[in-house]
């Protein structure tokens, strides 16, 4: 008998749980699109995914955008603002220094990028921008080249 009142009590708890959860999940919108009206994404976001981008690299405990990636970045806005397309640009450094001191410096480089973007013209609601210090090398900390390569930011398009 104590099974019994035992489990509709438990059936009754998650139940309860349950639509507490559904009341506060927000729902999706039927409508298509998206939520900040933007307009529809260009047919040629799959292109645009596949496309690889040169990274923007960075001197030594710098984060500001070098001339000499102007160019590449300007192709990059105008994409963006003729696809309606979104993109993630991804900061990163190399190992000399203090894991939370490269975090924050991957993140102003980051930044920096899709400051660069948005004063061309891009919607800055449609690039995200993420950190990952000394996290994610792409070539070895142990050289000076390899330094110099992990010191930049990727930028790809995203859905």
């Amino acid at each position: 008998m104590k099974t019994k009142i035992s489990t509709r009590k438990t059936t009754l708890f998650c139940g309860i749980i349950l639509c507490l959860l559904a009341l506060t999940v927000p729902a999706r919108s039927s409508k298509k699109g998206n939520p900040k009206n933007h307009p529809p994404v260009s047919k040629n976001i799959d292109k645009l995914i596949k496309t690889k981008f040169k990274n923007v690299e960075f001197g030594f405990n710098k984060s500001s955008v070098a001339d000499a990636y102007y160019d590449e970045l300007d192709k990059v806005a105008k994409l963006l603002i003729e696809n309606n397309a979104s993109l993630k640009v991804s900061g990163h450094a190399d190992n000399i220094g203090a894991y939370v001191y490269n975090w924050n410096l991957s993140k102003t480089r980051a930044q920096s990028v899709k400051a660069y973007l948005v004063s061309k013209g891009a919607d800055e609601s449609r690039i995200a921008s993420t950190e990952f210090g000394d996290t994610k090398p792409i070539a070895s900390n142990e050289t000076a080249t390899g330094r110099k390569l992990n010191r930049r930011v990727e930028i790809q398009f995203v859905e």
